[in-house]
């Protein structure tokens, strides 16, 4: 078909860009703000060269000028001659520079004009058999804008690696690849029951950043991908399969939301893979290695480990523990090393080959991911070195949105080829592996993410293995020389010390609250210390800090809140009128949680007494159930005669004092209730006396008196106009002795 014929069917499409019509809004968006017509390639058929293949480029034109554009073409150039180096290879991928290059195939031109604005899309094609590529490596491919009259408006370029077979390549064997698939994503636990956000029912939709990793690792099975897992994700998920709430405010108020079935299929999908295939688990919250070692905060790291097992064994119904390590970013230095091979008793961690590079550039030697190094405790410890450039390449197909312009996909896709067959093809008789490490918060497309397991699992010259039988390949660069990651460097954004300082602050809070309490559960417990842990997640790096900042703050509310709802009851004036007596203090626990506290007290002494107040022996420890407040009584002895003030705090069983005001009561002595016992007890016996004495003088007149035959029996009425009297009574003696008790 003439070429011009073909560039009218191209326009005609329905499917495709019609003049006016931008195929790739983001980049006709790019264009027009750059001033100028550009031309981008967005696809290659094949993407990998066979002897006898035509290959065929497409990609588009977008006008970005404010005038119309008139007989453009497109003019495909490529080398017979492969790149030596990958050195060569990024030059001409990022600058166009590196390559002699020789048109090839037939122009294509565009036979409508382009208005301002509008994209229209091109294909060319060219045999690779006329260029002569016979070689396996990796050849430059260019696409040149013309603008009919010999100028060039614009360029753009790929690579195409060239498969000439097994024997002719050359090859002694496959290179060994792992990926590592990271199921990775911020913490959304805090301390109150309801997730931080809904944003992971975005994320595990179908078209969502987690579903779309996971499809497309259970989809290519082939690709024998090494899951790495955080379990906070796992947690957080697992929560999502029941009816759950999401925080409302910067309080505990939450709005509920109804189970969510996609949360369901994924965790179902992951358990069903994970049951085959054991994940690499991060430690929980995929905490920040090394800002937690240079921090003075490395037990914190065991904990997250510990905490993380915890959940997976739950969450995925399995039995996990330490395996391989692999950093936030990919760095560390020996402190963090030794922390995770003598501590963590881990033995192999997956670094950027940039912290391990050779240790002589000026010559160049086929290297390795594979290597060792012994830390300064004498440990051994299996290091894996992901691909410096191809976790860059994959970088750059980061989206937010689940969707990439087919440019972009087409870009990443086949340098991943490209980058692959470069290292196979500098040493081929050699054995080698490589690691493919996206980064940990990695979002492609769902496409992206299946066509680069596909090429993994389908390439000639890759070899697809787990991550953890790679130390056991077979392999001949084992032994190349590599610097030593340095003794103690900080990671790039790794949190900061204030940051951090904040963090080990909430600890020590959380260690006294937790202190505090009375056999709490442990479902209730382990949520206060993931809380914690969540707020040293290297998700919070960088601009992200103020979001943990924030878990932070909630949990420090929370615990302040519930320690407020504890508070020391006693009067402020206590009176005494002895020298010892016992003082009514109550604790009142206005929270939902049993505790244990002690009860301290403190007598402020008087400067110029010669005796001080002293509190004796009493039940200090207590337990206080939820919405009680039992009486502690203080036993107070040899008051002095005056007030006399005592302090009174609480503190946890083990001493950690709580963060409450003390209290403050006053016992005011004033010794009258001696006086008063004393004389109530004279009064007693004069009482007692005068009773005595008025008995004997009764009995002394009745022995003494005869009386007469008719006279009326004592206490008798006499009747008629008798002028008898009663007899006198005797004085009240116990009304005198009152009223000289009151005189005196």
């Amino acid at each position: 078909m003439p070429v011009a014929a073909a560039a009218v069917l191209v326009l005609a499409a329905p499917a495709q860009a019609q003049p006016g019509q931008p195929a790739d809004p983001g980049q006709a968006g790019q264009a027009a703000q750059s001033g100028r017509v550009s031309i981008v390639i967005d696809s290659m058929t094949p993407q990998t060269a066979k002897p006898g293949s035509t290959v065929t480029v497409a990609g588009t034109v977008t006008n970005g000028t404010s005038q119309t554009k008139g007989g453009l073409d497109v003019q495909l150039l490529t080398s017979p001659t492969i790149f030596q180096t990958r050195d060569e290879m990024d030059g001409f991928v990022s600058h166009g520079t590196g390559a002699s290059l020789e048109q090839v195939g037939d122009s294509f031109s565009l036979a409508a004009s382009l208005r301002p604005g509008a994209t229209v899309q091109w294909h060319a094609s060219f045999q690779v058999n006329t260029v002569g590529m016979d070689q396996f490596g990796v050849y430059p491919v260019s696409a040149q804008l013309g603008d009919g009259q010999g100028g060039v408006l614009g360029v753009d370029q790929t690579l195409l690696p060239f498969w000439p077979g097994q024997q002719a390549a050359g090859l002694a064997r496959p290179l060994d690849i792992a990926w590592v698939w990271p199921l990775i994503d911020q913490p959304h636990h805090q301390v109150c029951s309801a997730l931080t956000s809904n944003d992971l029912t975005t994320s595990l939709a179908p078209e969502g950043r987690l579903s779309a990793l996971l499809r497309a690792g259970q989809g290519n099975p082939g690709a024998h991908v090494t899951w790495v897992v955080d379990p906070a994700l796992l947690s957080d998920v697992n929560t999502m399969t029941k009816p759950y709430q999401v925080a409302s405010g910067q309080g505990c108020g939450a709005v509920n939301e109804p189970a969510s079935k996609a949360a369901k299929t994924w965790l179902d999908t992951l358990r069903g893979i994970t049951a085959e295939q054991t994940p690499v688990l991060t430690p929980y919250a995929n905490v920040d290695f090394s800002a937690l070692v240079h921090s003075g905060l490395a037990p914190d790291i065991t904990s997250a480990y510990t905490m993380g097992y915890a959940v997976a064994d739950s969450v995925l119904h399995g039995s996990f523990g330490p395996t391989i390590a692999v950093p936030a970013g990919g760095t560390a230095d020996l402190s963090v090393l030794t922390n995770l091979a003598t501590v963590q008793h881990i033995g192999a961690a997956v670094l950027d080959s940039s912290e391990m590079p050779p240790a002589s550039s000026s010559v160049f030697e086929p290297d390795d991911a594979v290597t060792s190094i012994r830390t300064p405790s004498g440990a051994n410890m299996t290091i894996l070195l992901a691909d410096h450039v191809l976790t860059g390449v994959l970088a750059a197909a980061d989206t937010s949105s689940g969707v990439l312009p087919p440019s972009t996909q087409f870009t990443v896709t086949q340098r991943f080829l490209a980058e692959t067959a470069m290292i196979a093809a500098e040493a081929p008789d050699s054995a080698r592996s490589i690691v493919v490490d996206p980064p940990e918060n990695w979002s492609p497309s769902a496409t992206l993410a299946s066509d680069l397991l596909s090429q993994t699992a389908s390439t000639p010259w890759l070899s697809p293995t787990a991550l953890d039988s790679l130390p056991s390949a077979p392999d001949s660069q084992h032994t190349l020389a590599r610097q030593r990651p340095p003794g103690g460097k900080d990671s790039p954004g790794e949190l900061t010390g204030s940051y951090l300082s904040t963090v080990a602050q909430t600890g020590d809070e959380l260690g006294v609250y937790t202190d505090l309490l009375y056999q709490p559960s442990n479902a209730y417990v382990q949520g206060l210390q993931q809380a914690l842990t969540a707020t040293e997640s290297s998700a919070w790096r960088g601009p992200a800090a103020h979001q943990g900042l924030k878990l932070a703050g909630k949990l420090k509310r929370f615990m302040s809140g519930e320690e407020g709802q504890i508070k020391i009851i006693a009067a402020q004036q206590v009176p005494m009128g002895g020298s010892s007596g016992l003082v009514p203090v109550s604790i009142r626990n206005g929270s939902q949680h049993a505790i244990r506290v002690r009860v301290n007290t403190r007598v402020v002494a008087v400067p110029d007494r010669t005796s001080q107040l002293s509190i004796g022996h009493f039940q200090s420890l207590i337990t206080v159930q939820p919405q009680l407040a039992p009486t502690v009584r203080l036993p107070v002895n040899s008051a002095p005669i005056g007030p006399t003030a005592i302090q009174l705090t609480l503190t946890t069983v083990h001493g950690k004092t709580l963060p409450l005001p003390p209290t403050s009561l006053t016992v005011e002595s004033t010794r009258y209730g001696r006086a008063i016992l004393f004389l109530i007890g004279a009064a007693i016996g004069i009482l007692v006396l005068t009773s005595v004495f008025r008995g004997v003088l009764r009995r002394m007149r009745a022995d003494t008196r005869v009386t007469p035959e008719d006279a009326d029996l004592p206490g008798s009425v006499e009747t008629g106009t008798s002028g008898a009297r009663h007899p006198t009574e005797a004085p009240d003696d116990l009304a005198d002795a009152r009223r000289w008790a009151d005189d005196t």
